[in-house]
């Protein structure tokens, strides 16, 4: 977090960053109080019918009902065992990985997208990528550093979901070790 903010203080006005898992819009609308160029992904049609009101006003903002992957297809969205339909808070935490579907849930069908060439299509070199997608984080850095792509973005935080499955543990460490030879 420490990192995060220091990173995110050097970043200059009209900065491009990419909110991929956006939830309700909390770290959207901070980045748009520091007048960056936003580009928010959230699939949950909970999530974004309760997106940050102050974020939605904001011109600076292109938000994307659409989950991020490597191809454009439609998949299932599964409610973690918390959700609540009357909170959409509880909205965090739903997966696109069915172990993490909780007993008797709903799940909704929800629009993916692929993210390389949503990067590829962009005008401007991307400041930031902050990436929560329960789960399929690590296909995604594994194709953007594939196709070199990682080298027009600046940086990337993400928060890595190894603790969801032993399969997903052992992809992550595999980048890691990746990012780590490759420096």
């Amino acid at each position: 977090l420490i990192e995060f903010n220091r990173y995110i203080n050097k970043l200059g006005k009209n900065s491009l960053v990419i909110d991929a898992g956006a939830n309700l819009g909390e770290i959207s609308n901070f980045f748009l109080e520091k007048k960056f160029i936003v580009h928010a992904f959230e699939p949950d049609p909970i999530a974004i019918k309760n997106f940050n009101k102050s974020a939605l006003k904001n011109n600076n903002l292109i938000l994307n009902q659409s989950a991020i992957g490597i191809k454009n297809e439609n998949q299932l969205l599964y409610r973690y065992r918390k959700f609540d339909e009357n909170n959409p808070n509880s909205t965090e935490g739903s997966s696109m990985l069915a172990n993490r579907a909780g007993k008797g849930k709903p799940h909704s069908e929800i629009k993916v997208i692929n993210f390389i060439e949503y990067i590829q299509t962009l005008k401007k070199n991307v400041s930031m990528i902050k990436m929560d997608i329960e789960g399929k984080e690590i296909e995604i850095i594994n194709e953007l550093i594939d196709k070199g792509l990682h080298e027009k973005i600046g940086f990337i935080f993400v928060e890595t979901h190894e603790r969801f499955s032993h399969k997903l543990a052992i992809e992550t460490c595999k980048l890691k070790l990746r990012i780590k030879k490759n420096n």
